[in-house]
C-alpha cells in the first residue's frame, strides 16, 4: 500500500486560519518604476528613484547625479538619440579627415591651427563640431539685426552622412534632384527645425538682410569681403530687380571676375564697370548684368543647392530675369555688344546644368549678331559709334568682344566635338598690345585659337563628321609643331612653374589635351588603316609624354588649389586623364591598386576625388563622376568606399530619371572613341542607357512570378 501524506480537510468559510507562531507581515508598497537610473546609481548597482535633478541615493551619499536619459525619455529613445549623435560625430570626423587629406597643404595647416586654437577645456566632440561647422558653414552663429539664430542652435550637430547626401524638392514642377552634401535639405524634421535659421542668399531679394556666413573651406580660409570688390560695383543693384543686396551682388561679380572672366574674358572689365557705375548702356545692360550674375552665383558658397539644376535658388531667378530681358530685346531687334556677351554667359549657365545643346543656340545667335555688327571685319563706316564714346574705347570694346567670341566658340566646338561656328579669326588686331601684364592670358589664348582653328578643321570633317579617315601624318606634324611653338613662346607670366594660378594650370592642361586629341586617331591599336599603322609609334610617343605632363599638372592643381571652386571646363582634362588611366590599367597584366606605388592609379583617384568635390556645386560633374566611377567598377578597378557611397546616391532611380529629363548634351567624355563611335559616346546616349536600365528594371518588377 502506498504511503501518502495525510491531509487535513480545508477549513470552513466561517473558520479563520490561525497563524503558527509567526508574526503577521504587512505587504510592502510597490517601488515606483523609473524610466532610467542615473549614472552613479548604475555604477553602484543601487536602486535609483529617478528624482531630478538629484536622486535620493545620490543626495544621501553626496555624489554627483547625472542622467543619460532626458526627462520622460525612454531607454530606446535615448539609444536612438545616441546613435544619431555618433553618426553626426562620425560624419564630422570624416569631413575633417577628408579636408586634411584633400586640401592644399597651406589650407590643411590652417585647419590644423584652428583645431589647436580650441580651448583645452572643451570636449572632443564639441571641438570637432566647432571645426567641421566652420568648414561647412563658416560659423554657426552670427549677429545681425534681421537674422538671429535660435538658442537651440548652440547644440547644433551635423547630420549623418546618409542624410547629408540626400536632397529632394517638394515641387515636382521644378525637377526634384539629388543634391549631394547639402546639409538640412532632406533631413528628418527634428534636424530641419534646427536649420530653419540657416542663411541662404537664394531666398533673399531685399536690401535689409546682411551678408550670411561663408560656407566653403575657401571662404573659411579666404573670407570674401567688400574690400576685394571694385568700388564701381557699388551701383550693381541698379541693374537687377532680383536682389538689392549690393554687398552680395558685388561679391558674386568679384568671384565671376576671379574665375570665369580671368579665363574666358567675355568683355573688357574696365569698360563694363565704367558704364555700370555711370548708368550708360553702351557696354552694359540689364540683360548682361543678370546673365553674368546667373553664371557668377555658381561660384559662391552662399548659394545652396547649386548642383540642383533650375531649382528654387537665386541662380534660377537671375536666369529667368535674363531670359525675360533677352526675349524683350529680341522683339525689338536689339543688336549690341552686351547682347553678344550675355549669350556667352547663357551658354555657361546651360552648360553647368547639362544642357549645352540649348546653350549652343545662344552661341549661334551670338555669332550671327557679331556678323551683323561687323565685328570680324575692319571698322566699317556703315556702323557708326555713339558720339559720346571715344574712338579708342569703342574700338577696344569691339576688338575684345570679337576675339573673346572667337576664342569661346572654338573652345566649345573642340570640347563638344562640333565644327566651328566661325571659320576665320577677326581681322582686327589682338587687343591689349603693350597695355598690361594682367591680359597676357587673353592675348595668349587669341594666338592659340588661330592654331586651334586649323587643328579643329583637320580633325572634324564638317560634311562627314563620322569619317574615321585621319588627317595625313605630315599635316599632323605641322599642326603639332605650330601648337608646340605657340606653347613654348608663351609669356613667362603664364608658366605654371613660375605662376601656378588656376588659369595658368588650366591653360597648360588644355594644351596637352589638344596634343592628345591631335594624335588620338593614330593610337587605335585595332585599325587596319596602313596610314595609321605607319605613324602609330610616333603618335604613341607624343601622347605618352602629353599624358605624363597632364597628370603632373592635375596633381599640382590638386595640391595648390583643390577643387572647391573651379572654371567648369577643368572637368574635361580630368576626364581625358581618367579614361587614359583606365585604358592603361586595363592593359596591365598584374596591376597594383595602391596609390603609393602606382602613379596611374593615383592619378585616377585624384580625378575621381576632384569630380566628387566639383559635384557638390556643379550638376554636370555628377554625371561625369557617375560615368567614370561605373567605368572603373566595370573594369574591376577598386574605388574608395567614400566614393562608392557617392556613386550609390547617383544611381538612384529618381536621380537617373531626373538626369534623363534634364540633360541635353553633345559632350563626349572619352576622346579615345573613334569618329564612328562618337554619337553613341555622347552624354545624351550614355544617360539614355542609364534610363533604359531603370525602365527595364521597372518592367521586370511588374512581371508576376
Amino acid at each position: 500500500m502506498a504511503n501518502f501524506r495525510p491531509l487535513q480537510p480545508a477549513p470552513m468559510e466561517e473558520q479563520v486560519p490561525q497563524p503558527h507562531g509567526k508574526p503577521f507581515l504587512t505587504q510592502k508598497p510597490k517601488r515606483t518604476v523609473t524610466l532610467g537610473a542615473c549614472v552613479a546609481c548604475r555604477k553602484r548597482k543601487s536602486k535609483c528613484d529617478g528624482t531630478r535633478p538629484i536622486c535620493s541615493c545620490c543626495s544621501q551619499k553626496d555624489t554627483r547625479c547625472v542622467y543619460d536619459l532626458g526627462p520622460n525619455e525612454k531607454p530606446s529613445q535615448a539609444m536612438k538619440r545616441k546613435n544619431e549623435e555618433m553618426q553626426d560625430e562620425l560624419s564630422s570626423l570624416r569631413q575633417l579627415y577628408d579636408s586634411l587629406r584633400m586640401r592644399p597643404e597651406h589650407e590643411a595647416l590652417a585647419i590644423l591651427h584652428k583645431i589647436r586654437a580650441e580651448s583645452p577645456g572643451s570636449s572632443p566632440a564639441h571641438h570637432i563640431r566647432n571645426v567641421t561647422e566652420s568648414l561647412r558653414r563658416g560659423q554657426s552663429a552670427y549677429n545681425t539685426s534681421s537674422m538671429q539664430l535660435p538658442e537651440s542652435a548652440n547644440s547644433f550637430t551635423l547630420p549623418s552622412i546618409r542624410v547629408a547626401l540626400d536632397s529632394l524638392s517638394p515641387e515636382p514642377a521644378r525637377l526634384p534632384f539629388t543634391s549631394m552634401f547639402s546639409p538640412g535639405y532632406d533631413e528628418p524634421s527634428s534636424q530641419r527645425r534646427r536649420h530653419t535659421s540657416d542663411a541662404d542668399v537664394s531666398t533673399r531679394s531685399d536690401s535689409t538682410v546682411s551678408l550670411p556666413p561663408l560656407t566653403s573651406i575657401e571662404a573659411l580660409l579666404h573670407p570674401e569681403n567688400d574690400d576685394s570688390s571694385d568700388p564701381r560695383l557699388g551701383a550693381i543693384a541698379n541693374w537687377t530687380s532680383v536682389s538689392k543686396d549690393t554687398q552680395v551682388l558685388a561679391m558674386f561679380m568679384t568671384l565671376w571676375h576671379k574665375w570665369e572672366y580671368s579665363y574666358y574674358h567675355y568683355l573688357d572689365w574696365d569698360i563694363f564697370l565704367d558704364d555700370l557705375s555711370s548708368g550708360n548702356t553702351d557696354f552694359c545692360s540689364e540683360l548682361l548684368v543678370n546673365a553674368l550674375l546667373a553664371t557668377a552665383s555658381f561660384h559662391s558658397s552662399l548659394v545652396k543647392n547649386r548642383s540642383k539644376p533650375f531649382g528654387d535658388s537665386i541662380i534660377t531667378r537671375f536666369y529667368r530675369e535674363a531670359r525675360r530681358l533677352w526675349e524683350a530685346e529680341e522683339t525689338q531687334g536689339e543688336k549690341s555688344l552686351p547682347r553678344i556677351q550675355a549669350a556667352m554667359a547663357f551658354f555657361m549657365v546651360f552648360g553647368k546644368h547639362g544642357r549645352d545643346k540649348v546653350g549652343y543656340v545662344f552661341l549661334q545667335e551670338a555669332c550671327r549678331l557679331a556678323h551683323n555688327l561687323g565685328l570680324f571685319c575692319l571698322p566699317s563706316p556703315s556702323f557708326q559709334r555713339p558720339h559720346h564714346v571715344p574712338q579708342h574705347k569703342w574700338e577696344r570694346a569691339r576688338a575684345v568682344t570679337a576675339w573673346a567670341l572667337f576664342n569661346f566658340q572654338l573652345t566649345m566646338s573642340f570640347l563638344f566635338y562640333m565644327p566651328p561656328l566661325i571659320n576665320s579669326p577677326p581681322l582686327v588686331a589682338i587687343p591689349y598690345e603693350g597695355v598690361r601684364d594682367t591680359e597676357d592670358l587673353f592675348r595668349d589664348e587669341c594666338a592659340r585659337s588661330v592654331v586651334l582653328l586649323e587643328l579643329l578643321n583637320s580633325l572634324i570633317d564638317a560634311e562627314n563628321s563620322t569619317s574615321d579617315i585621319p588627317p595625313k601624318p605630315e599635316e599632323v606634324e605641322i599642326l603639332y609643331l605650330r601648337l608646340k611653338l605657340w606653347f613654348d613662346r608663351r609669356r613667362s607670366s603664364l608658366y605654371p612653374a613660375k605662376h601656378a594660378s588656376p588659369q595658368n594650370l588650366l591653360a597648360a592642361m588644355q594644351y596637352h589635351v589638344f596634343v592628345l586629341r591631335l594624335f588620338q586617331p593614330f593610337t587605335n591599336y585595332e585599325s587596319p588603316n596602313e596610314q595609321i599603322k605607319s605613324y602609330r609609334d610616333q603618335a604613341l610617343l607624343r601622347t605618352s609624354a602629353a599624358m605624363t605632363e597632364l597628370r603632373r599638372l592635375i596633381f599640382l592643381y590638386d595640391n595648390r588649389h583643390g577643387w572647391a571652386d573651379t572654371v567648369p571646363i577643368v572637368m574635361h582634362p580630368l576626364m581625358v586623364a581618367s579614361f587614359a588611366s583606365l585604358e592603361e590599367l586595363a592593359h596591365e597584366k598584374h596591376p597594383v591598386f595602391l596609390s603609393e606605388s602606382n602613379e596611374i592609379y593615383q592619378g585616377l583617384l585624384t580625378c575621381l576625388h576632384a569630380l566628387s568635390t566639383i559635384a557638390t556645386y556643379n550638376f554636370y560633374a555628377q554625371l561625369l563622376f557617375r560615368h567614370l566611377a561605373q567605368s572603373c567598377l566595370s573594369l574591376n578597378i577598386p574605388v574608395p568606399v567614400e566614393l562608392v557611397s557617392v556613386l550609390d546616391r547617383l544611381q538612384s532611380e529618381e536621380w537617373t530619371k531626373t538626369a534623363a529629363s534634364m540633360v541635353s548634351s553633345h559632350y563626349v567624355p572619352n576622346i579615345r572613341k573613334t569618329a564612328t563611335e562618337m554619337e553613341n559616346a555622347r552624354m545624351d546616349a550614355i544617360i539614355s542607357q542609364w534610363d533604359a536600365l531603370i525602365i527595364k528594371d521597372d518592367n521586370a518588377k511588374r512581371v508576376l512570378p
